[in-house]
């Protein structure tokens, strides 16, 4: 499957955690990595408690 079609096939929206609690969400991952540098930066916050996540929309089939 190409990569494109595997995209498509898995939208969703990104989702930037801090303490498992939800602090933003946005369609572009590089905007997510941008903000969880700015508002949680390395030097301040353990690795740990920040996440980022992707939340898939519309059906998913496992096998």
């Amino acid at each position: 499957m190409k990569e494109e079609d595997i995209t498509k096939k898995l939208s969703g929206e990104w989702i930037l955690l801090f303490n498992d609690e939800i602090v933003d969400h946005s369609s572009n991952v590089e905007e997510m990595l941008k903000l969880a540098e700015e508002k949680y930066p390395a030097e301040k916050f353990p690795d740990d408690e920040i996440k980022i996540s992707k939340v898939l929309s519309g059906d998913i089939r496992l096998q």
